[in-house]
């Protein structure tokens, strides 16, 4: 199974499920996502944070949403952002951030919300790692997977490939994780 079909199996005919007008309001909680995952990269990090530059947090919101749009209604997209974005600022983790989705939208069940969970905070600390490790001069940049039997091969051959410049993607085509729905992969910050 690849990548693309879990996406078409899996991510749109849940994103199906929802009506189809909710494109605005998510963005503005897609920013809070972004800021909150920038401040967890750089305190992990133990970088000063001096918040993202406002610009990156609103495109990031805009991508985001704009990908969700022809799937999601607004009023659903708002809500999910809440939920998501809220967990992130209060620390919840994927499986707080999970249970609080499925508190929010009574009909997903377990595994749909995990994956919307894990994906989501995923894609906003892989935007923060990217815009922050830019603006604080790192240079180099590598694949960490969690290591056990579920990674995928694709995410074992960023791992493979050690360190690289940051600018440079790793062999999947992508800057960082998430390579696919429910990566649990992270990448990490090096000096070259």
């Amino acid at each position: 199974m690849t990548v693309q079909s879990d996406i078409d199996g899996i991510i749109d005919p849940l994103l199906a499920t929802f009506s189809a007008r909710r494109l605005t309001s998510i963005q503005g909680e897609l920013v809070s996502i972004y800021v909150s995952g920038t401040a967890q990269m750089t305190k992990w990090a133990g970088l000063p944070f001096e918040g993202p530059p406002a610009k990156a947090a609103t495109d990031f919101a805009k991508k985001r949403g704009a990908e969700l749009v022809t799937k999601m209604d607004e009023e659903t997209k708002r809500r999910l952002g809440n939920v998501i974005s809220e967990g992130i600022k209060n620390k919840r983790g994927v499986p707080g951030i999970a249970r609080d989705i499925r508190k929010t939208f009574t009909d997903m069940t377990k595994y749909r919300s995990e994956l919307i969970s894990r994906t989501e905070t995923a894609n906003a600390l892989g935007e923060a790692f990217t815009d922050r490790g830019k603006g604080l001069g790192v240079t180099g940049k590598e694949w960490v997977t969690v290591g056990d039997d579920r990674v995928s091969l694709e995410c074992q051959d960023n791992e493979a490939q050690g360190v690289i410049p940051f600018d440079q993607e790793f062999r999947s085509g992508h800057m960082t994780p998430p390579q696919h729905p429910a990566c649990r992969c992270a990448a990490a910050p090096v000096m070259l």
